[in-house]
C-alpha cells in the first residue's frame, strides 16, 4: 500500500509539471513585430513579473526576495528612499492527530527591516524578527523549524532572525542570525502550510537549523553574490553564489560538545522560464577527540548535508523537488544521530480562479547499517487545498498528512489533518 501511494503521488505531480503552458491559460508574450518575423523561443514562455513575485513571496527567506528584486530591476530599487518597515504574519491552525486535536500557531512572527543608502548603489541593511507560539501546544515532531533550538513548552516568544549587513546590486554581506545558504535550495519544497521540510536536513535534530547552519543559522558571517558575467544566453539569469561560515556552535542534543568551524556554500542557476537548479553543501567540523564520547548517540564523524534541487513554475502551477544526503546530521525522536538520504516533492495547481490544490511527499530513510536508529523513518504524503486572497501572503488552507512513518521502536505514526489561515501584514 505504501508503494502504491508514492507512485500515485509522483505520477500526479509529474502530470501537473508537464501540462503545456498554453493549456493552462498562459499566453505567449506579445510582440509588435510582423507575423512573418520569427519569435525567439526564449521569449515565448517567459513568466510574468506578477507570477515571479507570487512565487518569491512563498519563500521564508526575505533576503532572497530582496536580492532577486535587485537583480531584476536595480535601477528602480536604487531610486527608492531609505526605509524602515514593520511587518508581521499571523499563522493559526487547528490540527487533528492521533494524540488529540488542538489549536496552535504555525510560524507566526513579527519584525522590523531597515535600509539606509550611505553611498551610490550601496546600502546598510538590518532585520530583527521574533516568532511567537502563543497558542501552540503541539509536540515538536509536528512543528519542525517553528521553534528555536532547545525550546520547550512555555517559550512563547523567541528570536528568528537578527542581522546587519551591507548590500549592493551584486552582493551582500551580513552577520548575525540569518537564513542559511543551504536554504536557498531546500526552500524549493518548503512550501507546505503546517508540515513538510522533514527530509531536506534544514531543521535538523529538532532545532531550527541554527547550530549546524542549515536553517536559520546562528552567529553566521554570510555573503551572497551574483556572478553577472556568467550568462551564456539570454535565457539565463546571473548565477548566484552564496557562502557562509560559523564557529563554535553547540552540537544539538549533546551536553558540552561544540562544532569547530562550519562552512556552507550554495548556488542556484535560474532561467526566465521559471526553471531553477540548485546545489548546496554544509560541513560542520567535529573535533576527533570528541568522537569516542559522541559515538554513544551515533555520531562517528563530521556533520555534512548535501542537497540538489529543481523547481519549475508557471502562471497556474509549481513543481519542486530536492534530494538530500545527510551524515551525522539528523536524529531520531530519541536523539540518536544517523546517516541517511532524503527526498521531498511539492506541487501545486490552480484549479479555479483563487483555488489551488497542493500535493507532495517527504521521505527520510537511515542507511541500512545505522543500527542505532532502529526502525525510524519519515515517509508521508501531503494533499491539500487552499484559497488565496493574495498569493501566499493571505490565504486559508486545509491539508492531510498521510503517514507511513515509524518511530525508532517501530511504532507507526498517525495521520495529521490541518486547517488554518495565514495573514501577512502589511
Amino acid at each position: 500500500m505504501r508503494i502504491t501511494q508514492k507512485r500515485f503521488l509522483i505520477f500526479l505531480c509529474c502530470n501537473w509539471l508537464f501540462v503545456p503552458p498554453i493549456a493552462q491559460g498562459v499566453e505567449p508574450a506579445a510582440t509588435t513585430e510582423p507575423v512573418t518575423e520569427p519569435i525567439e523561443k526564449a521569449e515565448t514562455f517567459v513568466v510574468t513579473d506578477e507570477v515571479r513575485e507570487r512565487e518569491l513571496s512563498a519563500g521564508e527567506d526575505p533576503l532572497a526576495q530582496e536580492q532577486s528584486e535587485l537583480m531584476e530591476a536595480p535601477e528602480e530599487v536604487i531610486a527608492e528612499p531609505d526605509a524602515l518597515r514593520l511587518y508581521g504574519s499571523l499563522r493559526i491552525r487547528y490540527r487533528d492527530t492521533d494524540s488529540g486535536s488542538f489549536w496552535g500557531d504555525g510560524g507566526s512572527r513579527f519584525g522590523v527591516f531597515g535600509r539606509w543608502q550611505f553611498k551610490p548603489e550601496t546600502w546598510l541593511i538590518g532585520r530583527g524578527e521574533a516568532g511567537f507560539n502563543l497558542l501552540d501546544t503541539a509536540d515538536l515532531l509536528f512543528n519542525r523549524g517553528d521553534r528555536p533550538p532547545g525550546s520547550k513548552l512555555g517559550d512563547e516568544v523567541f528570536l528568528r532572525l537578527l542581522y546587519l549587513g551591507v548590500e549592493t546590486t551584486n552582493i551582500n554581506v551580513t552577520a548575525g542570525k540569518n537564513w542559511s545558504t543551504y536554504y536557498r535550495v531546500s526552500s524549493f519544497t518548503d512550501r507546505f502550510q503546517g508540515t513538510g521540510a522533514s527530509a531536506s536536513g534544514t531543521y535538523n535534530a529538532g532545532t531550527d537549523g541554527g547550530y549546524t547552519g542549515t536553517g536559520r543559522a546562528d552567529n553566521v558571517l554570510q555573503t551572497r553574490g551574483l556572478a553577472g558575467s556568467f550568462r551564456p544566453t539570454s535565457m539565463l539569469k546571473p548565477l548566484n553564489i552564496n557562502f557562509q561560515v560559523q564557529h563554535g556552535r553547540p552540537i544539538p542534543r549533546t551536553d558540552g560538545f561544540n562544532y569547530e568551524t562550519t562552512i556552507g556554500i550554495s548556488s542556484v542557476l535560474e532561467t526566465d522560464e521559471g526553471i531553477a537548479v540548485g546545489l548546496a553543501y554544509n560541513h560542520a567540523n567535529i573535533d576527533d577527540a570528541d568522537l569516542p564520547a559522541l559515538g554513544a548517540i551515533g555520531i562517528d564523524g563530521d556533520a555534512t548535508a548535501a542537497i540538489v534541487g529543481l523547481r519549475w513554475y508557471g502562471d497556474a502551477w509549481y513543481f519542486g523537488t530536492i534530494v538530500s544526503r545527510l551524515n551525522n546530521h539528523e536524529t531520531t525522536a530519541r536523539n540518536i544521530y544517523f546517516d541517511g538520504t532524503g527526498w521531498e516533492i511539492y506541487a501545486q495547481y490552480r484549479v479555479f480562479k483563487q483555488w489551488w490544490v497542493v500535493g507532495g511527499w517527504n521521505m527520510l530513510e537511515p542507511d541500512s547499517d545505522q543500527i542505532q536508529a532502529g526502525d525510524f523513518n519519515i515517509d508521508y504524503n501531503v494533499i491539500g487545498l487552499r484559497y488565496s486572497f493574495q498569493g501566499f501572503r493571505q490565504m486559508i488552507f486545509a491539508n492531510a498528512r498521510l503517514e507511513n512513518s515509524t518511530t525508532q521502536d517501530g511504532v507507526e505514526i498517525g495521520n495529521v489533518y490541518t486547517i488554518g489561515v495565514r495573514w501577512d501584514l502589511p
